[in-house]
């Protein structure tokens, strides 16, 4: 059995036990120690359990996690995202950077560079603020306090008037025909930030792509994506959704 099916199958137990022994899992698998450590290590770092003792524990299938737990998952996987992310950042450009974890070290990487950066996230100000460039324009309005998001109709108007280099979004599953996010209001930002972009760059890890939690509001359609930055290779039934044109990257 390859990894990424016992990964599916590692997640539909968590669903019935809600936590799984490290040792459960070589036991089950017929595998070693070190392989089912493996796979522990593989579902955490992306968010897709949380590391318990001698093992993990279920992150609810049907729902995302809010940004703070999600911000609480110290993930190498996402470092190493950001990373590249921050290589399509270059002097003289206005971005978008959208509301994300990923995202959220990627502005970490900024300090120096002369850009502005225009963002709905909190967060993501925050972590721009102690540094002197790049400029920062934070999007105003309602705040949303779980997922650490702003939105109104002020904030959308603002997104009329701009024109992005590039803006770097994020997601909650990935499906046939575009991202998705699981709020109305998030995801409407995003869908008007995308439109407004003349690159679009998803940041996201593999898992999302055969995601089933409840995310129903799309933010982009696949055709505008221009670069896919992932964690792993996607699947050829999955590379075939997006363009020709699009430049898949992952670690």
């Amino acid at each position: 059995m390859t990894q990424a099916n016992r990964l599916k199958e590692i997640r539909r137990l968590l669903l019935e036990k809600r936590e799984l022994k490290t040792r459960e899992i070589a036991s089950y698998f017929g595998i070693s120690f070190d392989t089912a450590r493996r796979d522990v290590l593989c579902l955490t770092e992306t968010g897709q359990a949380l590391r318990i003792h001698g093992g993990i524990m279920a992150v609810d299938d049907d729902s995302v996690p809010s940004f703070l737990t999600r911000q609480h998952i110290l993930s190498p996987v996402k470092r190493d995202m950001a990373e590249i992310a921050s290589h399509f950042v270059h002097a003289g450009q206005c971005d978008f950077i959208g509301p994300s974890t990923t995202l959220n070290l990627l502005c970490q990487r900024l300090g120096g560079q002369d850009l502005t950066v225009v963002t709905n996230s909190i967060d993501n100000v925050l972590a721009l603020l102690p540094m002197q460039q790049p400029a920062v324009r934070l999007l105003g309005g309602n705040v949303d306090k779980t997922n650490r998001f702003t939105h109104s109709p002020l904030a959308m108007e603002t997104l009329r008037q701009l024109r992005f280099n590039t803006a770097f979004i994020g997601a909650a599953k990935v499906g046939t025909d575009g991202t998705y996010l699981s709020d109305a209001d998030d995801a409407a930002m995003i869908q008007l930030a995308v439109s407004r972009a003349q690159r679009v760059i998803l940041v996201a890890e593999k898992h999302k792509f055969v995601s089933e939690v409840t995310a129903p509001y799309q933010s982009a359609p696949l055709d505008r994506i221009d670069v896919v930055i992932t964690d792993a290779p996607l699947d050829d039934e999955v590379k075939k959704l997006f363009s020709p044109r699009t430049r898949l990257i992952h670690l």
